[in-house]
């Protein structure tokens, strides 16, 4: 019987796709997931790639761009009434991770479910390194990182699909649910890979602070957890992680200044950092 749909966007990802699918599907029972892959506006072999790495799986190709419309493509295509986890096509994340994930669903105490990201910044550069050191401090982690990879039940899937067409489709679903419909599953952990250098990190957070400014201007309930304040008490308590924390506040405040500056943008296309996208 299937446990739960799983939702993975996807443009131009030849690079990473077989690395995700091949990571998540060892050990994993086929019957447990269905499998969504969603080719978006590429122009690369993505969507061949994912389907000789995993005959199984429904792989959707459509030319509209747009990360959103592509999770709602693949909302149409998941099982009725089960829950619904959406992955980003560049994370590693176990079968065993996933099934953690949907554990609160299933039984009914959590509308939806993050788990922990960890970042891989061996390769990157010394200050990115500095700055996602820093980055862990913020306190709107200790519950988890709703980003790159959630699960929903089937009850609040309804409510939020179709997305709009946004920049921050993970932002506008978390902020739809309260901490207290909101499970951390402390055993679901996945990686992620830091951009190499400071530049791309600049772009990646601008482009998601300017996501969050987007989704705040919907109305939807303010972010909760984090804490300027709070970051900064951490470093005095640890002095040690100061430089870290003193990097990771200072590429913040730049990126707030620059969007400050700029008119608004286009939202619901995609943007992402390419530096990250290779075979490794």
């Amino acid at each position: 019987m299937t446990l739960a749909t799983i939702l993975i966007p996807a443009f131009n990802e030849v690079a990473v796709i077989e690395r995700t699918l091949l990571h998540m599907s060892r050990g994993m029972s086929l019957a447990d997931f269905r499998i969504v892959v969603i080719a978006n506006a590429c122009t690369d072999a993505t969507a061949a790639k994912a389907r000789s790495i995993m005959p199984q799986a429904v792989v959707i190709e459509t030319g509209k761009a747009g990360k959103c419309n592509a999770l709602n493509l693949g909302y149409k295509e998941a099982g009725p009434d089960k829950p619904v986890i959406c992955l980003d096509a560049d994370l590693d994340v176990t079968a065993e991770s996933l099934t953690s994930l949907i554990v609160p669903i299933l039984d009914g105490t959590a509308l939806a479910a993050c788990g922990q990201m960890d970042v891989r910044a061996s390769e990157a550069s010394h200050l990115v390194r500095a700055y996602y050191k820093g980055w862990r401090t913020n306190p709107y982690f200790d519950r988890g990182k709703f980003g790159g990879l959630f699960a929903l039940s089937a009850e609040a899937a309804k409510t939020v699909f179709p997305l709009p067409e946004i920049t921050a489709d993970d932002e506008y679903i978390r902020r739809s649910f309260s901490i207290e419909e909101t499970a951390f599953v402390k055993e679901c952990r996945f990686v992620a890979r830091a951009p190499l250098g400071l530049s791309s990190l600049f772009k990646v957070r601008c482009r998601s602070l300017r996501g969050a400014r987007e989704v705040q201007a919907m109305g939807l309930r303010k972010s909760e957890g984090s804490s300027v304040k709070a970051v900064i008490g951490r470093a005095l308590r640890q002095p040690t992680g100061a430089f870290s924390i003193l990097v990771y506040l200072s590429v913040n405040t730049a990126a707030r200044f620059v969007l400050a500056l700029r008119p608004s943008e286009k939202s619901g296309h995609w943007g992402r950092d390419l530096t990250t996208r290779v075979v490794s």
